[in-house]
């Protein structure tokens, strides 16, 4: 299908896959599109400056960013993203309308052939199908309104932001800015039976908004705002001024209070630099208000992402409530709109649309997609390339160059894993699988990857690639694991490896009929350098072990996305590193764990955050994990004590190495962490070439330290408690 892409500030169509369809999502064949003009303009301009630029107009702040980065990715890490920010394409998009063609399982509102318009900056492009969340879209009742239906977005933002100034009948309202935003401010607040005067550079804009029913036009080129403000309203002010224009400077909102009366309200809807005097604010006891985007649920990830609604009884608007006033308000309003759509252009045109954006300062522009790539049906009907199968093939170790296929190429991707595989010798990335189609597009540049798509079935039958390497979010690694180990790919996931305990049971039950599979899990702490010294002294023990380990995790709100369903939380996402770990420093399984979380006295804590977790292992050994978001970061992240014969070993964050009781050569203090990434990935791939080398995890210990994170994480849950392995 095509989309619409922009990469330093070039336009592009590209052929892509389809989207793919969420359980929450409806997929629709687009018909018309909307452009925003300010925004997109502002996104085209900043994309057309070098980095260099940008760097040089906040040099400062942007020199620290860069310092954090090293420090905490290292060089190779923020050297990726620097390649990344070179090469970035964005997608562009955010309002449109078309026809359902298919809806997501827990879809409700939505059937196939429905007529909907969608709004979304991370769904709602310039394409000829897109995936949009339920909660950003709504129906139209009269497929004849579809090309109005298409600016639902900024009819949205536009409707909130009147909302937001409260207007009562008969104030007298001034907006500024008359672009789509203002114009449809304009329509709305005459609605409410508001007098409007509207103020504006262009005069051709002016000239719309007069015709649109406003009271009073101004142009501050041509005539002293101020004075005509004063005598229209007998020298009160303004009920209300709502700001659609953008601006580098705050003069705009200062301006503002200057023609708004006392005790009234400035609503700020467009973007502007919030730069402004106090006093006026003070003296006149002025509301100063910010508009948030469609309204309340914008940003909430819970609302959009997950269709969980906000009560109608006290949210009485939401964004989707705001979008469908809009579309019901087409038929009484059509002739109107139609006058804030100034051209159409094709989608294989919109090159052209673009430039007159630039160029003609065009007000309102539609893309439209009536002539339709391929057959939208038939984009919708691809099936896994591998037929379902009782036993997996068999990996077969290659001795050539291990084509790579990376699943996810998210933050961590982007920092750890690709720059991490693109420095092993006969190995190349070979394609990048990503949902977001402009994040593929973009790593696939960077590392000259041969191909891109957004659903791994695609590469499951390509016999050239070899190897897999999953860094998707944390529910999906065992299914995708599972399913790329079936058609014989070498498999190293990034941890954990399952989620659940019935995740566990599929893997467990995949690799009792499956032993010439090769994966692996990325529990990295145990293959790096400091855990390699200790282990080769621990070893030589007479006696069990005690290990004490402090996990000072920072603090995360219940709203980050490691605590949702697709991740799971912490314990199961990071403190199976250390679980990992104990069995690999003992050489033992576990018999038994105790969990002691703490119970938290104000909701922001989650239990599971904050814990102590022993473990006792079949060889006598007792460890201890403490981890906590409680803490303060200057101490440091990671710390370990481990007591054993007489001798004690300390290893402070991956820094530093201190022993007691053992040759001084032992100690170590380097200056940045290796946790063992570059190790565990060579080791891998020397595997995956050769059936002589090791796995650098036995697949028994990575089962192992996924039952102990689930069984730990249902504990913690549950209030404490012990469990007992068989």
């Amino acid at each position: 299908m095509r989309q619409l892409f922009l990469q330093k500030g070039k336009i592009a169509v590209e052929d892509v896959n389809p989207p793919l369809l969420n359980e929450h999502h409806v997929l629709v064949r687009v018909h018309y599109s909307f452009i925003s003009t300010g925004t997109e303009n502002a996104t085209i301009n900043a994309s057309g400056k070098s980095l260099a630029t940008k760097f040089v107009q906040n040099a400062t702040s942007n020199t620290a960013k860069i310092l954090g980065a090293v420090k905490e990715h290292g060089f190779a890490g923020t050297l990726a993203l620097t390649r990344e920010k070179l090469n970035h394409i964005m997608p562009l998009g955010y309002s449109c309308a078309g026809q359902v063609l298919a809806v997501g399982s827990r879809v409700e509102r939505f059937r196939v052939g429905d007529y909907v318009a969608c709004a979304g900056a991370s769904s709602a492009y310039h394409a000829d199908m897109v995936s949009v969340p339920q909660n950003l879209t709504v129906k139209v009742k009269d497929p004849a309104h579809l090309k109005q239906a298409s600016m639902v977005a900024l009819g949205a933002i536009a409707l909130q932001g009147v909302r937001r100034a409260n207007l009562q009948l008969g104030e007298k309202i001034c907006i500024i800015g008359m672009g789509i935003l203002g114009q449809l401010s304009l329509l709305f607040a005459k609605q409410a039976g508001c007098q409007v005067i509207a103020i504006e550079v262009q005069e051709k804009r002016l000239t719309l908004a007069k015709k649109l029913g406003a009271d009073l036009c101004l142009n501050p080129l041509s005539i002293d705002v101020t004075r005509e403000l004063e005598f229209y309203t007998g020298h009160q002010g303004v009920d209300a001024t709502i700001i659609t224009a953008s601006s580098a400077s705050g003069g705009i909102i200062q301006q503002a209070m200057q023609a708004t009366r006392r005790k009234g309200r400035v609503v700020l809807v467009g973007d502007v630099k919030i730069d402004f005097d106090r006093e006026p604010f003070y003296s006149k006891e002025i509301d100063f208000l910010i508009s948030c985007s469609y309204g309340p649920g914008r940003y909430d990830g819970a609302y959009e992402q997950q269709s969980v609604d906000y009560p109608y009884s006290y949210v009485r608007w939401t964004e989707n409530r705001n979008m469908a006033y809009f579309v019901d308000q087409i038929s009484n309003s059509a002739s109107q709109l139609d006058a804030l759509i100034w051209q159409e252009f094709e989608i294989n045109n919109a090159t052209a649309a673009y430039e007159a954006l630039q160029k003609e300062n065009i007000l309102g522009v539609v893309l439209s997609y009536q002539k339709q790539g391929k057959n939208q049906q038939d984009l919708l009907m691809h099936k896994n390339d591998v037929q379902e199968q009782a036993f997996a093939k068999p990996y077969i170790h290659h001795h050539g160059k291990l084509n790579t296929s990376v699943i996810g190429v998210g933050g961590f991707a982007k920092v750890k894993i690709l720059p991490t595989i693109a420095k092993i010798k006969n190995t190349a990335i070979h394609s990048i699988i990503d949902a977001n189609t402009a994040n593929a597009i973009t790593i696939a540049r960077v590392y000259k990857a041969q191909r891109i798509s957004n659903d791994y079935h695609k590469i499951l039958g390509d016999d050239d690639v070899k190897v897999v390497v999953i860094a998707t979010p944390h529910s999906l690694h065992a299914q995708q694991a599972i399913d790329c180990l079936q058609a014989g790919k070498a498999v190293l996931v990034e941890k954990p490896a399952a989620v659940t305990f019935e995740q566990l049971a599929a893997l467990k039950s995949f690799f009792a009929m499956n032993t010439k599979s090769l994966f692996c899990a990325d529990f990295n702490r145990s293959c790096s350098p400091f855990m390699t010294a200790i282990k080769d002294v621990v070893s030589k023990r007479t006696n069990p072990l005690m290990i004490s380990y402090r996990m000072n995790a920072n603090y995360l709100p219940k709203g980050h996305w490691i605590q949702s369903d697709e991740h799971r939380g912490r314990i199961i996402g990071e403190a199976c590193h250390i679980f990992e770990l104990f069995c690999f420093l003992t050489d033992a399984k576990p018999i038994s764990i105790t969990v002691h979380p703490v119970n938290p006295c104000t909701e922001d804590l989650l239990i599971t955050d904050n814990l102590f977790a022993t473990i006792s292992m079949s060889d006598g050994s007792s460890c201890s994990l403490m981890y906590t978001s409680l803490g303060h970061l200057g101490i440091g992240k990671e710390y370990m004590e481990i007591f054993f014969d007489g001798k004690t070993i300390a290893m402070n964050d991956f820094l530093e190495l201190t022993s007691y009781g053992l040759p001084k050569n032992f100690d170590k203090k380097v200056k940045s962490q290796d946790k063992g990434h570059d190790q565990l990935f060579q080791q891998f791939f020397n595997a995956a070439q050769s059936k002589d080398a090791p796995n650098p995890i036995p697949l028994e210990r990575i089962l192992m330290a996924t039952e102990l994170s689930l069984v730990a994480d249902r504990l913690a849950r549950h209030g404490g408690g012990i469990e007992y392995f068989s």
